[in-house]
């Protein structure tokens, strides 16, 4: 009996220890839970050489993230929680029915308690005017599309405990907040909600995303109103998806697996890393451009650029003028209307002189754009016009997401592969 007890005891210090011991080798390691940097180890001085106050505070932080096995004991935790009682270890996740996955902040717009007001969508209105009047003087058209949340699109796997609204959320009400602003509306819900009710998903279960056949859609609907040629494509084969940003969120990457259908474009669509922030791309088409996006713009981005001699990508609130353009798309999700349509936006560049256009590639006819004249006057002026997005987005204010598996854009082939299986998708 004394054998057994402090056997017990022996057992309750080793598990007690085991954290401690195995920071040398077992230490930080990125769980894909957090979207953050670990505490670095304080400084016992301060700047002014005097003892740090506030080293027990950063020892505490630091410790926490960076005792042994952590990130093991996060994907048990989240293991445990999700398999066995059907919930999520991470507030930002709402675990679904049939193993769908919801981002958190997208519930008030589910439920109606985020609805717009009416001083919201008269101060959007104002900033949407102000923005299109300034591209309508250089020439440029204007339109808005905005993506519907994944739970308005497929609120049968929502759970029981939140009702749902009973208008039709934000989208109609800024349809008709624009009715009457220099903008075109281009109406994504209709599109989406049909290819929703058939037998191939559209988003992700385990992403808050897209997937590739519901940005394919998407890409069909906006250049259908813009008057350019979308590329044509076909539905693959299911593929399997392990990496569902809401999946890392909740510290279960790579440990959740869904099948989701390829797409197959009729020809190769342009190379790059679409999550960049700030980029411009050369593409198979006619005119110039730019787009003003959220993280669902990293998926729709290679048929946008395909169908453009140039396409310049934004990732950017508040919205900007000067840019040159001949179309200007303003493409965001229902769940960042505020964030970006209600920040005013920066006109300081709207009465600027539209750039030359012997510095422009000329009037990009198709298959006429040419990088290298780019690339060429950029060396001549000192701009830094070509950011193909090798530089990823390192602070996505809008969600807090880090891009780390973009494709690099010299691999063609983990390109397609990854266009093939809708992963192009990052961000929250």
């Amino acid at each position: 009996m004394k054998t057994a007890r402090i056997a017990v005891i022996v057992l309750c210090m080793a598990l007690l220890l085991l954290p401690s011991l195995g920071m040398p080798l077992f230490g930080p390691r990125d769980s894909g839970a957090e979207y953050r940097v670990p505490a670095d180890y304080p400084a016992i001085a301060d700047e002014s050489g005097k003892l740090n106050a506030a080293f027990s505070g950063d020892f505490e932080r630091w410790l926490c993230d960076h005792f042994g096995f952590r990130s093991a004991f996060i994907h048990a935790n989240a293991w445990l929680n999700y398999r066995l009682l059907g919930a999520s270890a991470n507030e930002q996740v709402v675990a679904g029915k049939g193993g769908w996955l919801f981002f958190s902040p997208t519930v008030p717009d589910y439920t109606g308690e985020g609805r717009l007001t009416q001083a919201e969508l008269t101060a959007i209105a104002d900033n949407l005017r102000a923005f299109s009047e300034a591209y309508a003087r250089r020439g440029a058209r204007v339109y808005l599309a905005i993506i519907p949340n994944k739970s308005t699109l497929y609120p049968e796997y929502m759970p029981g405990r939140y009702p749902m609204r009973q208008d039709a959320g934000n989208i109609p009400l800024l349809r008709a907040a624009c009715q009457a602003l220099p903008l075109t509306w281009i109406d994504l819900v209709a599109p989406l909600r049909e290819a929703a009710a058939g037998e191939r998903l559209i988003y992700y279960k385990t992403d808050t995303h897209w997937n590739a056949l519901g940005a394919a859609i998407a890409a069909r609907e906006i250049l259908s109103e813009t008057g350019a040629t979308a590329r044509g494509y076909a539905a693959g084969a299911d593929v399997l998806f392990r990496d569902g940003d809401l999946a890392r969120l909740m510290g279960l990457s790579g440990l959740i697996e869904e099948s989701v259908p390829s797409v197959v474009p009729d020809a190769p669509l342009p190379d790059a890393n679409y999550a960049g922030r700030s980029f411009t791309l050369s593409g198979n088409g006619e005119g110039r451009l730019t787009v003003f996006r959220d993280s669902f713009g990293t998926a729709v981005g290679p048929w946008l650029t395909d169908a453009y001699g140039q396409c310049e990508m934004i990732w950017t609130s508040p919205l900007e003028s000067g840019h040159a353009a001949d179309d200007v798309l303003v493409l965001v999700c229902e769940r960042n209307i505020r964030e970006y349509l209600l920040a005013e936006p920066d006109l300081s560049a709207m009465d600027a002189p539209e750039p030359d256009a012997d510095n422009e590639g000329d009037a990009l006819q198709r298959g006429a754009f040419n990088r290298d004249d780019f690339e060429e006057a950029e060396a001549e002026d000192g701009d830094d016009f070509f950011d193909d997005g090798e530089d990823e987005d390192e602070d996505e204010d809008e969600d807090g997401d880090e891009d780390e598996d973009a494709p690099e854009g010299g691999d063609e082939d983990a390109a397609d592969e990854e266009m093939a299986s809708g992963r192009l998708t990052y961000g929250i």
